[in-house]
């Protein structure tokens, strides 16, 4: 007796929640914020090739307050897919791209992004590229 259920409330949202008793007494009011979420995903995810920098496009703060990026990069051998290296890296909210450390010729990458909250980390967007051998001509 006495529960009110919404089941479609957004999250990270504030609402504001009266009870009152006709014709006007107002027996509570308060402002209420749901709890957040993880993230969605991150909506670009490229590779600039002028500067070699991994970019992203910045998550909206609508399912939780941003508070950085989770980068996955894994390398493997372009002609046989043996695994060369792994790295993880975190970055703060106001980041927006990253320049890997180096590039090794004829290696493919596997990189992926995802958006944190203090709920977690969200849904991952994924690039994958390769870098070439260079000749001196």
């Amino acid at each position: 007796k006495g529960t009110f259920t919404c089941p479609l409330l957004q999250p990270f949202t504030v609402y504001s929640v009266t009870i009152s008793l006709p014709p006007s007494t107002i027996l509570y009011t308060r402002l209420l914020r749901t709890k957040e979420t993880v993230p969605d995903k991150p909506e670009k995810l490229w590779l600039d090739p002028s500067t070699g920098s991994l970019q992203w496009k910045a998550l909206p703060s609508c399912k939780g307050e941003i508070i950085g990026y989770q980068l996955n990069i894994t390398a493997r051998r372009a002609h046989d897919g043996s695994f060369l290296e792994f790295k993880q890296v975190l970055v703060n909210q106001s980041v927006t791209q990253y320049i890997p450390s180096h590039q090794t010729p004829g290696s493919k990458y596997t990189v992926t992004v995802q958006g944190l909250t203090v709920a977690g980390a969200g849904a991952a967007s994924l690039l994958e590229f390769q870098s070439y051998v260079s000749g001196n001509g």
